[in-house]
């Protein structure tokens, strides 16, 4: 089975997403693979049998689709697909905000919540520590709530979203620097919409070290949220 047949084999099971979800899901799960491989040719092995193994440790493709579709209630895809309309709130006319769907600020409390119920089954078993990090950038908020481990790389998991749900999320960078205050970079996927931004940066550090630093440079001022790590995750 090649990459693009598993991921179509997982895609086949969704029965409760809507196009944008489904889009969102399909380049989380190649961004998964491709990190994966990436991880496995860096010890050695060939292209062919680091593709057989990635997709080997992400487990049967219909398992893995069936359980993804379960977290997408059928009444919400009713409700996206037939009624945002009906349900666009009028408050927002008072507020003199942008006019958006209850979709939108759904978005935006998931997110404020429980950002995990947005991660991909597949990157779940990499998660070594859950976490409830938030700091304020301006009007929006910045929330790390997990990290996770592939071999030597590490991964933050982070979502943006605006203080009040009825606005749009502003498009702004998130850089990051080890314990000893030097720049990282970063590579990783993200998904935005309207409503939030979710992004998962990923990084090659030392083995052991005990933090790394999400830092914002904005409105004149630096933001930071010193990040813990775990790299060793008891059974």
């Amino acid at each position: 089975m090649t990459k693009r047949e598993y991921t179509e084999a997982v895609l086949s099971a969704l029965r409760r997403v809507t196009p944008r979800e489904r889009a969102a899901i399909r380049a989380e799960i190649d961004a998964h693979i491709e990190d994966h491989m990436e991880g496995l040719l860096e010890l050695g092995y060939d292209e062919a049998l680091a593709e057989e193994r990635a997709l080997s440790s992400m487990g049967d493709p219909e398992e893995v689709g069936r359980a993804l579709d379960r977290q997408y209630p059928l009444f919400w895809l009713l409700v996206s697909r037939g009624a945002a309309a009906l349900l666009a709130l009028t408050v927002c006319a008072v507020l003199l905000s942008p006019i958006v769907t209850l979709s939108h600020v759904w978005d935006n409390l998931r997110a404020r919540t429980d950002p995990m119920s947005h991660m991909v089954e597949a990157y779940r078993p990499q998660v070594t520590q859950e976490l409830d990090l938030r700091a304020n950038v301006g009007s929006d908020v910045l929330y790390i709530y997990a990290t996770g481990r592939l071999g030597q790389r590490v991964c933050v998991h982070s979502v943006r979203y605006d203080r009040n749900p009825l606005r749009y999320v502003s498009n702004w960078d998130v850089s990051f620097e080890d314990c000893r205050g030097e720049p990282l970079r970063k590579s990783g996927g993200s998904f935005y919409s309207a409503a939030v931004s979710y992004y998962d940066d990923k990084f090659d550090l030392p083995y052991g070290d005990p933090y790394l630093t999400a830092v914002v440079e904005r409105f004149g001022e630096r933001t930071e949220i010193r990040v813990p790590l775990v790299w060793e995750v008891e059974e």
